[in-house]
């Protein structure tokens, strides 16, 4: 679904290509103007478009929040540096990629200035602009499988996270359908919540993950010094030399290194 998103979304770029100066130069004074002239955002300041560019970025990309980490952490690699290199590129693909086409859609097709939808709305109302009622189902059914594979996403890192305090014991084994429906309750009781409750809180949540990656950065930061110097100054030429070196692991249990 991704793959037809972005593809429909290059359809709408490719088709009024020529407006792309336009989209560029309006989305560069808008950012930097005190006021916006048209659409939902109309009366915010600068200082309101950076707030909420960075909270929807961080929602979007997850960029600072922990999640990374704990899905990285599964991999089997040989070095978790060599690992956490591939970590730029789910945060280029999705703020990038596929929030830059979102973006030059809803302006292309100038669906902002005629619609009163926001969120996902707002971007289904604007394929549908170009591609009819087709594009608007389609759009409607990636934003539905974007959704679940978050569900999804977001049920793993907080399973790990609950297998890893308990650790592989009988009770954690025992409480682990619990904590599914306790999971699940909220997706079911607040499908209809109001957007704007939503995601107020869901800037609170991301700001808490960020500030707890924070302090394990900040409590960790000898190990993970020791582990980058160590793939770039003596496992990385070791390799290219053709020798062997042994895997390296991050040591999570040593709290000498706190």
């Amino acid at each position: 679904m991704a793959v037809l998103y972005v593809a429909m979304g290059l359809g709408v770029i490719i088709l009024n290509y020529q407006e792309i100066p336009r989209v560029v130069s309006l989305i560069v004074t808008s950012a930097f103007s005190p006021t916006a002239a048209v659409g939902g955002f109309a009366g915010a300041t600068v200082k309101d478009a950076i707030q909420y560019g960075v909270a929807r970025g961080i929602y979007s990309n997850d960029a600072g929040t922990g999640y990374g980490m704990i899905a990285h952490a599964s991999a089997r690699t040989d070095h978790p540096v060599r690992q956490s290199l591939w970590g730029w590129g789910e945060v280029f693909l999705d703020t990038i990629i596929i929030c830059s086409i979102t973006a030059f859609t809803i302006i292309m097709t100038g669906s902002y200035t005629v619609s009163d939808s926001t969120s996902g709305a707002l971007t289904t109302f604007a394929f549908t602009q170009t591609y009819g009622n087709l594009g608007g189902k389609l759009t409607a059914i990636a934003i539905a499988v974007f959704a679940w594979t978050t569900i999804i996403g977001m049920y793993y890192t907080c399973e790990k996270s609950v297998n890893f305090t308990f650790g592989d014991s009988e009770l954690n084994h025992k409480l682990r359908p619990y904590y599914m429906i306790y999971y699940m309750v909220p997706c079911v009781i607040f499908y209809n919540l109001e957007a704007d409750i939503l995601w107020a809180f869901t800037d609170i949540l991301s700001a808490l993950y960020v500030l707890i990656t924070i302090f394990i950065i900040v409590a960790k930061h000898r190990e993970i010094f020791r582990i980058f110097d160590d793939f770039w100054q003596r496992y990385l030429p070791a390799k290219k030399r053709g020798e062997n070196p042994e895997y390296v692991s991050f040591d999570c249990s040593d709290e000498s290194e706190m």
